[in-house]
């Protein structure tokens, strides 16, 4: 629908009314694009924010999984000496029990008992 003005002379306070109407339009529409523009910034720093932390993250398991590698080959280390240490201990038991037997075969039969005892 078209309308016509009759009188072509608006008063002065539809003349303000629309000019503010107007200048309330644009202020909603310039406040809507700065609200719009700080969600954005927003989000792009939260994600920023969030890439960061997982960076840190997986840097420190990285961290945490070459921690626990080297503790793990330094255990094995540590139980490998023990089991070294435990098994040369074994055989110079086994050597001198060896010895003892053999001393025992080869005595002299003089007494009730082998010398080495006495």
């Amino acid at each position: 629908m078209y309308y016509r003005w009759i009188d072509t002379e608006m008063p002065d306070s539809a003349v303000t009314d629309i000019r503010e109407r107007r200048r309330r339009a644009w202020a909603s529409l310039d406040l809507e694009e700065h609200r719009v523009k700080a969600e954005a910034e927003e989000k792009a720093a939260e994600k920023k924010e969030w890439e960061e932390y997982c960076v840190e993250q997986r840097a420190f398991i990285d961290d945490m999984k070459r921690k626990n590698q080297e503790e793990k080959l330094r255990l094995e280390e540590v139980y490998r000496h023990r089991e070294e240490a435990h098994e040369a201990e074994r055989e110079r038991k086994r050597e001198r029990a060896r010895a003892a037997k053999a001393a025992e075969e080869a005595g002299d039969g003089k007494g009730k008992y082998p010398c080495w005892t006495q």
